[in-house]
C-alpha cells in the first residue's frame, strides 16, 4: 500500500484545482428523528430540513502546522486504530485529518443494529509518519474524511479500495489497480462563466458491516448554496469495484446546468492528441476515451484531448443506457510510466437505474500542462431539472474496473492517433476498430468506412487497412477543417450497408490551431 499511500492526496489535488475552491463545513441541522432504524428516509429528511434555513458555509479554523503542508507530507498522516479492526470484521475504516488541502472537517458516525452512534476522535488514533508532530493540534480537530479497506490484494490484510475525501468526490480501486478517475456526488454549473458551484458531503454514517459481509453501505448528506440531498452507497469490492448510488435532491433555487453523475478525470497527451510540452513519456492520461450508450441503440466513442481551450461538448440522448471514462491502452509500453503506471488506472462506467428520460451527456476538456491537474468532466444533464423545492429521485451504478470485454457489445474504437496532414491545415486521422461482429469476419470481408464532417470540413482522402496479426481494422483519412472552426467528424465500419461498430466521433481543429 505503499505507492497508493503515497499518491491519494496529489491526485484528490488535481480534483480541487480543476475544481477551483470547495466549500466544506460543520455544522449540523437538527430534525425531528423518524420513527425505526436509521436508513435513507432519515437522511431524506435532513436533506429537505436544511431548505427552511439560510445556506451558511461556516468553517472550523485548521491549526497552521496541518494547512501548510504539501500532499506528499499530508499523505505521511495516517489513522493506525481504524474503526471495525478490533471486532474482526471484513471491513474497516479509515479517518482523515484536516490539512493540506483538506482543512474543512466533516460529520461521520457510524451505524449498528440499525441505531447511531458517533465516533469518537482521537489524536492517539493517527500516526504521523516522518512528520514532526505538531503541537498546535486540538483535541476536538475532526475529520476530512474517510477511506474503507477489504482484503483485496494481500488477503487476508485489507487493502484500501474506496475513498471520500473533499467536496462530494470519491474514488474506487479494483484488485490491483492504481486510484485514477473520480466521481462526484452532483455537479453544478461546471466551466460556465459564472463560475462552478461545488456540493459537498457534510455528514457521513457508516453502516457497521456482520461477519463476512461483502458489501459496505454509506450514507451521505449533502448541502451547498444551491442544492441539498440524500445519498447511500452500496459499495461492492472486488476485481472490479461496484457501487450503487440512490439519491435524493432538493434545488434551493433554479440552476444553469445540473450535473448528474459526475466523472472527473485527466488527460494530457498521447497519440498525437494534447500539448506535449516536452514531455517524453509516450502519453500520459488517466482516460483515453468517453463512450456513451443510448437507448436507441448506438454507441459513441468519444477520443479526449487536451485542447488550447475550454471546450464543451454535448449529446442528446434519450433513455440513456450508460457512459463512462475508458482506460483504453494496458499496456506499460504504451505510457512507460514507472512511478504513475497509468495501465493499472480503473475505467469508470456510470449505469442509469430506471429511465433517466431525455438529455445530453456534457464533456468538458480543460487545457492543462500538467498531469497532476484533472481536466476532463463528464456528466449527465436532464432536459428538465425540478422546481426549488421538490424532490429529485435518481439512481445509477458504478463500475471501477480494468477489464470488461462485455461492456461494449459492437465493434469499436479501440485506438485513436491524429497528426498533420499534407495539405496546410489537414489533419490526419487514424482510428482502429476491433471486437464485436468484427472479431469474427476475415480480412477479406468487403468493410467500409462511413465518414462523414460538418462546419464545411472536407475529407481529402480515405482508405481502410486491415491487420490480420492482431485482427483489427484500420481507417485513415486525411480532413480539412475550416480554420477557426471546429469540425465535427463521426466515423463507423459497414458491410453491405448494415452498422457493424459504434460510431466514433472527434471535435477536429485545422492543424497548428
Amino acid at each position: 500500500m505503499k505507492h497508493e499511500r503515497a499518491i491519494l492526496p496529489t491526485r484528490y489535488l488535481r480534483s480541487l484545482i480543476y475544481s477551483a475552491c470547495l466549500g466544506l463545513s460543520f455544522w449540523v441541522v437538527v430534525t425531528p428523528a423518524l420513527a425505526g432504524p436509521f436508513g435513507f428516509a432519515q437522511v431524506e429528511a435532513k436533506a429537505k430540513a436544511l431548505l427552511a434555513s439560510p445556506y451558511q458555509a461556516q468553517t472550523l479554523p485548521v491549526p497552521a502546522s496541518l494547512q501548510k503542508l504539501t500532499p506528499e507530507q499530508y499523505a505521511e498522516i495516517q489513522d493506525v486504530d481504524p474503526l471495525w479492526k478490533k471486532q474482526g470484521l471484513p471491513f474497516e475504516a479509515q479517518f482523515y485529518l484536516p490539512g493540506s488541502y483538506f482543512d474543512r472537517p466533516v460529520v461521520i458516525r457510524k451505524v449498528v443494529d440499525g441505531q447511531v452512534q458517533p465516533i469518537p476522535f482521537s489524536l492517539r488514533h493517527f500516526g504521523f509518519g516522518k512528520l514532526q508532530i505538531p503541537t498546535d493540534l486540538p483535541s476536538d480537530l475532526g475529520y476530512a474524511g474517510f477511506r474503507l479497506l477489504y482484503p483485496l490484494n494481500t488477503p487476508p490484510h485489507p487493502n484500501e479500495f474506496i475513498s471520500f475525501l473533499g467536496a462530494s468526490y470519491f474514488r474506487a480501486v479494483g484488485t490491483g489497480q492504481i486510484y485514477g478517475t473520480s466521481a462526484r456526488g452532483l455537479g453544478i454549473d461546471t466551466a460556465l462563466p459564472s463560475g462552478e458551484i461545488f456540493p459537498y458531503f457534510k455528514e457521513f454514517w457508516l453502516v457497521q458491516p456482520q461477519p463476512g459481509a461483502t458489501e459496505a453501505v454509506v450514507y451521505a448528506l449533502l448541502d451547498s448554496s444551491v442544492a441539498t440531498g440524500a445519498y447511500r452507497f452500496t459499495i461492492h469490492p472486488g476485481k472490479t469495484v461496484t457501487v450503487q448510488v440512490e439519491a435524493t435532491i432538493y434545488l434551493r433555487k433554479p440552476v444553469q446546468v445540473l450535473e448528474i453523475a459526475p466523472l472527473t478525470s485527466m488527460y494530457w497527451h498521447g497519440k498525437g492528441r494534447g500539448q506535449i510540452a516536452g514531455d517524453w513519456h509516450p502519453a500520459q492520461h488517466d482516460s483515453s476515451d468517453l463512450v456513451m450508450a443510448n437507448g436507441d441503440g448506438e454507441w459513441i466513442t468519444r477520443p479526449l484531448d487536451n485542447p488550447l481551450h475550454i471546450q464543451a461538448t454535448t449529446y442528446a440522448m434519450d433513455h440513456p443506457q450508460g457512459f463512462g471514462l475508458i482506460q483504453q491502452d494496458r499496456r506499460f509500453s504504451a505510457y512507460e510510466g514507472l512511478n504513475t503506471q497509468y495501465q493499472l488506472r480503473p475505467s469508470v462506467w456510470v449505469e442509469p437505474v430506471g429511465n433517466w428520460g431525455k438529455g445530453h451527456v456534457k464533456l468538458v476538456e480543460l487545457p492543462t500542462n500538467n498531469r497532476d491537474l484533472d481536466n476532463i468532466g463528464a456528466f449527465w444533464v436532464p432536459a428538465q431539472q425540478p422546481a426549488p423545492g421538490e424532490a429529485f429521485h435518481f439512481a445509477y451504478q458504478l463500475r471501477f474496473f480494468q477489464d470488461n470485454p462485455g461492456l461494449i457489445p459492437n465493434g469499436h474504437p479501440v485506438a485513436t492517433y491524429l497528426g498533420d496532414g499534407k495539405v496546410p491545415g489537414s489533419r490526419t486521422v487514424v482510428i482502429d476498430f476491433a471486437g464485436g461482429a468484427l472479431a469474427q469476419l476475415p480480412g477479406s470481408a468487403p468493410v467500409d468506412a462511413i465518414i462523414s464532417v460538418d462546419h464545411g470540413a472536407k475529407v481529402l482522402n480515405q482508405k481502410i487497412e486491415w491487420d490480420g496479426a492482431r485482427h483489427f481494422w484500420r481507417v485513415i483519412a486525411d480532413i480539412l477543417p475550416i480554420s477557426g472552426q471546429p469540425a465535427n467528424v463521426r466515423c463507423y465500419l459497414a458491410l453491405n450497408g448494415q452498422t457493424m461498430t459504434d460510431t466514433w466521433t472527434y471535435l477536429l481543429n485545422a492543424a497548428k490551431e
